[in-house]
């Protein structure tokens, strides 16, 4: 009987020290700084890319701004500049992104212009954190295009 009490407190003792233990994968992520909640706190991407389809009118610069820039649900606003930092209004503008380390994407943003050298898209859905290509493909007349694309960390 006296061996079983000392059992007993011997597996009473051992459980208080491990329910008040950390996970070993809490630990490691505390340590590698990469837990969920930093990694919800980068806040809003801002990318400036400049463009040159060739033609008339054709330099400027692209501003794009993803907001919060974190996966799920963003807004993104497109607005181009000319080279005088004013408005460019132009036909047509197309946004693809892709996260080559998942082989995800190209993922298309519906854009809806707002104004003059401004557009818009709500409701975007960015599935994973990562290191995105962003892909801006400008046309500035019939026969004049370009796409330009630069790499932004999202989430």
């Amino acid at each position: 009987m006296l061996v079983e009490a000392g059992v007993a407190v011997v597996v009473l003792a051992v459980t208080t020290v491990l329910t008040t233990t950390e996970p070993g994968r809490t630990e490691e992520e505390a340590a590698a700084g990469t837990s969920a909640s930093a990694a919800q706190q980068q806040g809003p991407v801002s990318l400036n890319v400049p463009f040159d389809t060739g033609g008339k009118d054709g330099k400027g610069t692209v501003l794009l701004d993803v907001d919060p820039g974190r996966s799920g649900d963003n807004a993104l606003h497109v607005y181009l500049q000319g080279p005088d930092k004013e408005p460019l209004d132009v036909p047509e503008v197309k946004v693809a992104l892709t996260l080559k380390a998942q082989d995800l994407g190209p993922l298309t943003a519906p854009l809806e212009r707002i104004s003059a050298g401004h557009w818009s898209a709500a409701g975007v859905q960015i599935p994973l954190a990562g290191r995105w290509t962003v892909a801006v493909t400008v046309r500035t007349s019939d026969i004049d295009q370009v796409t330009v694309s630069k790499n932004a960390r999202i989430g």
